[in-house]
């Protein structure tokens, strides 16, 4: 019971005899016994008092127990997640991936050879063979000894604008935490074609790849981060047989075509991802075109800008040079779907590697958030916080909302992910892997390791990014 609510009564201020003898007379006429009962009473307040003081140590008590309680039980979750999702493989050093005839022996090389518990049954055999091939670049890079998921899933997302061929489940409270998931999506011929229309025509209806590229858009040029677009001789004939009749085409080559493409041309956004990097790069590699054209480039008198004022200054130089007739041409390549595959493998193995530590040691527990469970009779509440600090991205709306609107909280409550996403350096460094590996950390980590499975060569200052994060390393 509060203070407030209590009702003392003092017998301390009683001085008349008279109401003092009257006091005596309703009780024995013992000639003491006043003072007896001034000091019952004090023993009333005092019990009181600290029957009151109890009270609130017994709830702070409770709430202690609860939080210990709490804490165990997120050990216990999390123990859990490790021992029935995270299972470390041991496969052989080097898988032979051979393209299944059928959906049967497709499965069955992904359960038998794999180690793959569950499958989805209803598999097309363009995506069982995707899904494989991809596990079995990662398990070869790994030498057999790398965390496989324990099931895969083949589904059509609920929002049906999803652009990924592949995902995570990234969710540590979800059942299926873990689980590896196709999207039934890119192996749909008419979605396939939408997607790869958008990559190659221009917003005017012309033939993007059409393009005479001593005379193109400069617009264009500029939003392709400065370049010229030019694919390899093998992407160039994948282009071109699109646009004759896109029928011609296998689900597996309209794949290839989509993600030469769509990384192509994020590798080409790099120039303007990482500006200081550019600059440098045409001072080094393209000094006498420079001179030539009369165009002085003055790097010390950038590097302290933002990263928007460095694009701005590229931007101008690149023009320039446009209109001396110089391009600075970047080259698309062929690339596997399994790419994809890659980076989500990337995710799994980053969880495996960090989650456990990440969780255990830096868990944010709140008195406050605890006690409104236990009011609510709320008994399984996983808070995340620090699993979304690493694994978040900055493109989700929740998190782009908080940072916009409410910049000292999103810091506060994201402290790794805030640094990431606003400091320059850090920007400018993931920005040499991909748009979306500047998203946040899990997403560099993984975007890292995918291009590490594919044998590219990682910037030096890309691979200290990633190591300082704790990305999963090959053997």
């Amino acid at each position: 019971m509060p203070v407030s609510q209590v009702n003392f009564k003092s017998l301390d201020n009683i001085t008349d005899k008279k109401d003092t003898k009257t006091v005596y007379a309703k009780t024995e006429p013992y000639p003491n016994d006043s003072v007896e009962l001034s000091t019952q009473k004090n023993k009333e307040k005092k019990s009181t008092i600290k029957n009151w003081a109890a009270g609130i140590g017994g709830t702070i008590a409770a709430l202690a127990i609860t939080g210990i309680l709490f804490a165990k039980h997120q050990n216990s979750k999390i123990s859990k997640l490790y021992k029935d999702k995270l299972v470390l493989s041991n496969l052989p050093e080097k898988l032979e991936f051979k393209e299944a005839k059928t959906i049967e022996e497709g499965i069955k090389f992904a359960k038998e050879i794999l180690g793959i518990k569950e499958i989805d049954k209803d598999f097309t055999l363009e995506a069982i063979n995707t899904a494989n091939r991809g596990l079995v670049d990662v398990s070869n890079a790994n030498k057999g000894k790398l965390f496989m998921p324990t099931r895969l899933g083949f589904r059509t997302p609920k929002n049906k604008n999803d652009d990924y061929l592949a995902y995570v489940v990234k969710d540590i409270e979800s059942p299926n935490f873990g689980n590896l998931v196709i999207n039934k999506n890119y192996f749909d011929n008419n979605i396939l074609d939408k997607e790869i229309k958008d990559l190659l025509y221009a917003n005017d209806g012309r033939a993007f790849y059409g393009f005479d590229h001593k005379t193109g858009d400069m617009s264009t040029i500029l939003e392709l981060g400065c370049v010229r677009p030019i694919p390899s001789d093998d992407l160039a004939k994948l282009i071109d047989k699109f646009y004759k009749d896109s029928s011609q085409l296998s689900i597996s080559d309209k794949q290839t075509l989509f993600y030469s493409l769509q990384l192509g041309g994020d590798s080409a956004l790099m120039t303007t991802r990482n500006p200081l990097w550019s600059l440098k790069y045409l001072q080094e590699k393209k000094s006498d075109v420079l001179k030539s054209n009369n165009i002085n480039l003055n790097i010390d008198e950038v590097k302290n800008l933002t990263t928007e004022k460095q694009v701005e200054y590229l931007k101008d130089i690149v023009k320039k040079l446009e209109q001396k007739g110089s391009h600075w041409v970047w080259y698309y390549e062929k690339e596997s779907p399994a790419t994809v595959i890659h980076h989500e493998m990337g995710h799994l193995q980053d969880f495996a590697k960090n989650l456990k530590d990440l969780d255990l040691k830096k868990w944010k527990f709140s008195w406050k958030e605890t006690w409104n469970d236990v009011r609510n009779n709320v008994k399984d509440r996983t808070r995340v916080e620090e699993v979304d600090n690493r694994w978040g991205t900055i493109w989700k709306e929740k998190y782009e909302k908080l940072l916009k609107e409410k910049p000292k909280k999103f810091q506060k409550s994201y402290p790794e992910l805030y640094e990431f996403v606003t400091n320059q350096e850090i920007q400018q460094t993931a920005g040499k892997i991909s748009t979306y590996a500047q998203s946040g950390i899990g997403e560099f980590i993984a975007e890292t390791y995918a291009r590490m499975i594919g044998g590219k060569k990682i910037p030096d200052d890309v691979m200290a990014l990633y190591k300082r994060y704790k990305g999963p390393e090959l053997p």
